[in-house]
This record gives structure tokens, sequence and C-alpha cells, in this order.
């Protein structure tokens, strides 16, 4: 199947890597639902990781499709611990979409979270105006909840709207795989 008139995509994984995220039917499910998205990967795709558990960081630069390795790589060398300063994450992930925004192609930030965002901005509204206004920049953004109990599966799917983007619930693999792949 040819691919060449599909839109090249920027993808940006914002990924919550904070103490809560330490559970078998969290963070190492992103990480195995993130390897699926990255065999999809091509070579004019470009994927950059933010994460945010403890403090706010570019992990990974934006790397073409093309080196799925070093993206697998980023993937797997994550750990959690800290705290979740979300609306700082957020703000670094928008602004790192906008340096790399490709015209016309699929531009998007895939965020990755069990919800509880316990620094910053966690004000739901302020969060809200946030994701809307940075929605005019043409960047999307896609909400993925795990987890269990202080999940927070409304503030999330109101943030995918504001965003312009999807929201889904992974509990296993299996649904990874329909909604990244």
């Amino acid at each position: 199947m040819n691919l060449d008139h599909v839109p090249s995509s920027n993808l940006v994984f914002l990924i919550d890597v904070s103490g809560s995220m330490d559970l078998p039917n969290r963070l190492p499910l992103l990480k195995e639902a993130f390897q699926l998205l990255i065999k999809n990967l091509r070579r004019q795709d470009t994927v950059s990781i933010v994460t945010y558990g403890g403090s706010v960081g570019i992990w990974m630069q934006p790397t073409s499709g093309a080196e799925k390795e070093k993206i697998s790589k980023a993937i797997e060398e994550l750990t959690a611990a800290g705290d979740t300063p979300g609306e700082a994450a957020i703000r670094t992930a928008y602004k790192l979409a906008r340096s790399t925004f490709i015209k016309g192609g699929n531009n998007r930030i895939i965020l990755a979270t069990d919800g509880d965002f316990n620094i910053g901005q966690s004000n739901e509204k302020d969060l809200e105006e946030l994701i809307a206004t940075e929605k005019q920049s043409g960047v999307s953004l896609t909400c993925l909840g795990v987890g269990m109990g202080n999940y927070k599966d409304s503030k999330i799917e109101v943030l995918a709207k504001k965003g312009n983007g999807n929201f889904a619930y992974i509990d296993d693999v299996r649904e990874a795989e329909k909604v990244l792949v």
C-alpha cells in the first residue's frame, strides 16, 4: 500500500512518569503501547518525547520515524518517580510541537497519564483555557488514560475535546493497539 499521499506526522509523546505511574497497568502498559505505534512510523514522520515526573524535560529531541531503534530505546528507558507537574509539561509539549510544526501535516501531542496533575496549574478550567488557546496553533491534543483509582478520566477527556483531539482509556495492550495502530 502506497502511503505517499498520507500527510507527515509531527508527534510529541507527552508521558507522565510520576510516581503514581509506577504500576504494571500504567507506565509499563504505555511503553508497550508506544512501541506498537513506533513500528508504524515513516521516514517523514517526526517524534519527540516530553516527560514529567518530579520535573519536566525533553526526553528525546525531534527524531525521524526512520530511527525506530533510537525512539524505541528512549521509550524503554523511562522510569516512574516524583510528583506531577502536568501544566508545565503541557506548555513544554506545545512549545516543542510548534517548533517542529509540519504545514499540512498531522501535528499532535499524545498525552499519556493517569490524569493526576498535582503541581502547578491543576485547576480544570485554567488547563482547558490553556489547551483551547494552544489549539489555535494547529496542534491537536490526544489523551490516553491508564490506571485505576485516582484516574481522572473526565478531566483528560475534556482536555482532549478542548485540544481538538481524541480520548481513549487503555487498560490492556489490545486496546492500545486499537487506539494507536
